[in-house]
């Protein structure tokens, strides 16, 4: 294993008392602050405690004496502020990438008038979460988070705020709903379709952030969008855009002077539409732009995958337009930014949110260093300062525990081993292991009419057989109603359905998949050698 661990707590890892947030923990490492300066510390001390980072001791300096109880990792590695995800859909983070053979001039055109589509996703997901059908809408959105972890993601966006694992903050922070700021964000798939939507749009604004999906394809009535979203008083700093493909250079530079910000995915762009957004004009109109990778079934498995997408993009396409460090602030600082969390989250800075990834040193430049980090270099994740997720031997020591985290992923062959806390103690959501979460999906995308019978109410089989046009079967729904109920109503079951694997390295589907699609240009071939080591 490439670090050393060493820890200022007597006794073996199984008699340490349990993590202590007060008490906190000390990360030492290379300490790439994020800050405007661009300080990069080599050999430094980071005490987090209480959900804040304490103090920052460089080398030859020392720690207040409050620390001097907290357990001791030193990395080895390299320390930087967590990652921000601003753009994902994480209760469709259990769907592998979808097959796509052709080129769509819009997210419409996939969403609405593709029947496979709905047969692979929107209808297995009915089904999947509906609380009258299989309901395991708990499961799916912690899987979604399960994800975010391993990619070093710290903050996300996209959970619904009607479902309980997002309503309470356990593992990530979701954005919808986390108390960062007062202001707390809003998020929408489609912009308002009614009177009522704008309204409710208009009522967002005023309270927070609006991420909303915009101008998502090519064609030219995605430009439109922008004309709406203008036309309805929504253009405006609060105003963060995600995708904008079809967005002009006018449009791009309209943005930029109303202090808007855009969320850039490109490989799902590529996937879907054969296009990604016009950075370049958003760039030289100095407008914010944040990284963020969608979602599973056209996009990486974490932002940490899509900086190398982006890399890709940046040296073939944009012929360097963007720095390293450009990169990494796009998930870093400028979503915080964007978030207007940039006093809190966004820097490795005294005062700031604990919220930090760790991960080994294998580049000299610290910024390339995690545009080149995949899933097997991370060490540790740690949300609110505390350690949730990483190398076995150092999530242990940080937390002071050996019996409250298990393995959620291994790399090389076995030889180094991710665990993972996944329970929420001071939460009122039931305790929920990794294991049993794949399980209960695994089992879910089975689409097993017995189990879904023995969930099924006689009023809910009534409902779902008058909308197939049949007659409502008598008495308690039986496997066979169920089957029908599937075939009639979702067209269900379609096609076996895999669970999605949380990394990269236990995923060989995913880049056979992905370099099948015929929207990719050609130099995204490279993305693979990115995860050779």
């Amino acid at each position: 294993m490439r670090l050393a661990v060493l820890a200022t707590v007597a006794g073996t890892a199984a008699a340490q008392t349990p993590w202590n947030a007060e008490t906190g923990v000390v990360l030492v490492g290379k300490v790439v602050t994020l800050n405007d300066a661009g300080d990069v510390l080599p050999h430094a001390r980071v005490w987090l405690a209480g959900g804040k980072i304490m103090a920052i001791a460089r080398d030859g300096e020392v720690l207040p004496d409050a620390a001097k109880d907290a357990p001791v990792v030193d990395s080895k590695g390299v320390i930087y502020p967590g990652i921000i995800d601003l753009h994902n859909h994480p209760e469709y983070a259990i769907y592998p990438l979808l097959p796509i053979g052709r080129k769509y001039r819009d997210r419409y055109e996939w969403r609405w008038y593709d029947d496979v589509y709905n047969k692979r996703i929107t209808f297995p997901q009915e089904v999947l979460t509906r609380p009258h059908y299989l309901d395991l809408g708990m499961e799916i959105g912690r899987y979604g988070e399960y994800k975010a972890l391993v990619g070093g993601t710290t903050s996300l966006q996209g959970g619904r705020t009607n479902l309980a694992y997002s309503k309470e903050e356990c593992l990530v922070r979701n954005i919808e709903n986390s108390p960062v700021e007062s202001r707390v964000a809003a998020s929408r798939v489609d912009i308002g379709r009614s009177a009522k939507e704008w309204a409710a749009m208009q009522t967002e604004r005023s309270k927070g952030p609006l991420v909303v999906h915009l101008a998502e394809g090519p064609s030219p009535r995605m430009a439109l969008e922008f004309g709406a979203i203008k036309d309805s008083n929504l253009l405006g700093p609060e105003l963060i855009a995600i995708h904008g493909v079809g967005l002009t250079e006018p449009q791009l530079i309209e943005m930029a002077g109303v202090g808007a910000k855009l969320v850039w995915s490109p490989l799902s762009n590529f996937m879907l539409y054969g296009k990604t957004a016009n950075v370049e004009a958003a760039k030289r109109a100095g407008l914010s732009i944040s990284l963020a990778p969608d979602w599973a079934p056209s996009g990486s498995k974490s932002s940490l995958g899509e900086l190398k997408v982006a890399d890709l993009v940046n040296k073939h396409a944009l012929h360097g337009l963007f720095s390293d460090r450009d990169l990494v602030e796009m998930v870093t600082r400028k979503p915080a930014a964007a978030m207007g969390w940039d006093q809190r989250l966004g820097q490795i800075a005294v005062g700031y949110l604990a919220d930090v990834l760790v991960v080994d040193d294998r580049h000299a430049d610290p910024y390339r260093n995690l545009i080149n980090t995949i899933e097997d270099n991370i060490q540790l994740v740690a949300v609110r300062g505390e350690p949730l997720y990483g190398d076995k031997a150092v999530l242990q020591l940080a937390r002071g525990t050996a019996d409250d985290s298990e393995i959620a992923a291994t790399f090389n062959k076995g030889k180094r081993s991710k665990a993972m806390t996944p329970n929420c103690p001071g939460t009122a959501l039931a305790p929920l292991s990794v294991a049993e979460t794949r399980l209960r999906i695994q089992q879910g995308l089975k689409f097993d009419a017995a189990q879904l019978a023995a969930k099924l109410t006689p009023e809910q089989l009534a409902k779902d057989f008058a909308q197939c046009s049949l007659p409502a079967p008598a008495g308690a729904a039986t496997p066979a109603d169920a089957k029908r109920l599937l075939s009639c109503r979702f067209g269900l079951p379609f096609e076996k359905t895999r669970l999605s694997p949380l990394t990269t390295n236990e995923d060989p589907a995913f880049f056979s998949q992905l370099m099948r699609n015929p929207n990719l240009p050609k130099y995204l071939r490279a993305l693979p050698a990115y995860y050779r080591q």
